[in-house]
């Protein structure tokens, strides 16, 4: 028999009605904007695969930087520092962005210095304060190395200015009075008794106080003649 119909739609079938409806509107929407749909899907596939891929490399190349300063630190503590070299320089060459970059520049101008090449030293001394110097302590120690390389090629007067400036950088530091005391010395290997007036003035500004700075650098001085001796 077959059911009787009354003519009313149920809630259900409008639902159901609906349902379909919108079925059909995506399908045909789809199949209208297929391609736009499908690049747009397509294109942040692609994105995310790219970022994965970059991450990846990053990922990689960060682990490369740090396997490569690793072995060059222990290659220069083994003595073998022309292997260190050639890590270091290939981690300032390919990977200067890296935040090991600065401290591999710094250490491969310590591996000339070990090696007597006084110019490549100093040159890289240089370079790190030119690219990399935004740390004070390192910045220090590279006017530390340049003056050094300046002192070992006999250029004494430079070296003492330079050894100077090293200390006025932070004038309080551990470092300043050694600094120091290395700027007086080397003036009076320079036969420049300005110079060597001005390291010895500013110890006694900033290490009054302290014997082992000031008198080891009086001793220096008197014995070269550039101050009178002290009174008994």
């Amino acid at each position: 028999m077959t059911p009787k119909t009354t003519g009313r739609i149920t809630k259900k079938e409008i639902k159901q009605d609906q349902f379909v409806s919108g079925v059909f509107y995506l399908t045909e929407q789809f199949q209208k904007y297929k391609r736009t749909i499908l690049g747009i899907v397509g294109g942040i596939v692609a994105v995310i695969v790219i970022i994965v891929l970059l991450v990846g490399r990053q990922s990689a190349k960060k682990t490369e930087v740090q396997e490569l300063y690793g072995r060059a630190s222990v290659e220069m503590r083994s003595g073998n520092t022309a292997i260190a070299i050639i890590d270091y320089r290939k981690i300032i060459d390919e990977h200067g962005g890296s935040p090991l970059a600065g401290l591999a520049c710094f250490s491969l101008a310590n591996a000339y210095y070990a090696q007597r090449d006084f110019n490549e030293a100093e040159n890289l001394y240089k370079r790190y304060l030119d690219e990399y110097g935004d740390d004070q302590l390192m910045s220090i120690s590279s006017h530390w190395g340049i003056a050094g390389c300046l002192e070992q090629k006999g250029e004494f007067a430079a070296a003492s200015e330079t050894y100077r400036q090293a200390a006025e950088i932070d004038p309080k530091s551990i470092m300043a009075g050694e600094l120091l005391f290395s700027a007086v010395r080397t003036a009076c290997a320079a036969g420049d008794s300005l110079k060597a007036m001005q390291a010895y003035e500013l110890i006694t500004t900033h290490f009054a106080d302290e014997p082992r700075v000031k008198e080891p650098a009086a001793m220096y001085m008197y014995e070269r003649r550039y101050l009178a001796p002290p009174l008994e």
